[in-house]
């Protein structure tokens, strides 16, 4: 059978090579029913990475991470306010509005600054969520097979080349992101994989959801902030300094 890499050259060929030969793969009998479908994806996927990295790290690279930041965070912020400002008018909208089930105390009491407030916090925080990937996807040791051919892997964010391993990795905003259930399910969707990291992109929060006992038998890592960014060759502090100045235009913006 022919090397997946030969496909490269179309995403449509390569996805639809990927599905096609993903039942080739046999399953052990621990992985959960729900996890099957990416097991086998990432298994048939293995190859091509191997190839995909040997080739993507030997080609020069050419690109401007301090501008190339500095584009996604305008994106961010532009989404941020358009995203937002939609919030402000609706919560207008139903505010006017006599025959609704009102949210909360703040919507029902019209008190806009306060209802909008949290909304504020969890949609900048979700969205910031998304643009870490971006951020770390500038590496040419990250690929995110989402963005690349449209296949979602469960549990698997961005996968990383870290000397000559495959690594399939979690990304989440800090280490306390997770609640405890969620901790428990996460384990499950990274144990699948030979090696796997499960990452917070900055260092903050009180402490690991996930500890690193729990999963040292699954050749899980944990890392947080600079260890994770300088495995991928990035720069934690110069991110971290353009994503807070943006944060501060946004919170100058908002409540100005």
């Amino acid at each position: 059978m022919d090397k997946l890499y030969s496909y490269h050259q179309s995403k449509v060929e390569l996805t639809k090579q990927i599905m096609l030969r993903k039942n080739m793969i046999k399953v052990p009998n621990n992985i959960a029913k729900n996890l099957i479908d990416t097991y086998q994806l990432c298994r048939v996927m293995d190859d091509y990475l191997d190839d995909y990295f040997k080739i993507s790290l030997s080609s020069p690279f050419l690109l401007n991470i301090s501008e190339e930041i500095d584009n996604i965070m305008a994106k961010f912020k532009k989404e941020v306010l358009e995203g937002l400002r939609q919030e402000k008018e609706q919560f207008r909208k139903i505010s006017k509005t006599t025959k609704q089930r009102f949210k909360n105390i703040f919507q029902f009491s019209g008190s806009e600054n306060l209802y909008l407030s949290n909304i504020y916090t969890r949609f900048i925080s979700e969205n910031l969520g998304h643009k870490f990937e971006d951020i770390a996807n500038l590496s040419n040791q990250v690929y995110i097979p989402n963005q690349e051919i449209g296949i979602k892997l469960k549990g698997v964010d961005l996968i990383i080349h870290d000397r000559g391993i495959i690594k399939y990795t979690q990304l989440k905003t800090k280490k306390d992101t997770l609640t405890g259930s969620q901790k428990d399910r996460s384990i499950e969707e990274l144990k699948i994989h030979p090696y796997s990291i499960f990452a917070a992109a900055l260092d903050m929060g009180s402490s690991w959801t996930i500890s690193a006992k729990s999963v040292k038998n699954y050749n899980i890592e944990l890392m947080a902030g600079k260890s994770f960014w300088s495995l991928i060759n990035l720069d934690y502090d110069l991110m971290l300094s353009k994503v807070a100045k943006t944060i501060n235009e946004l919170d100058k913006e908002l409540y100005s």
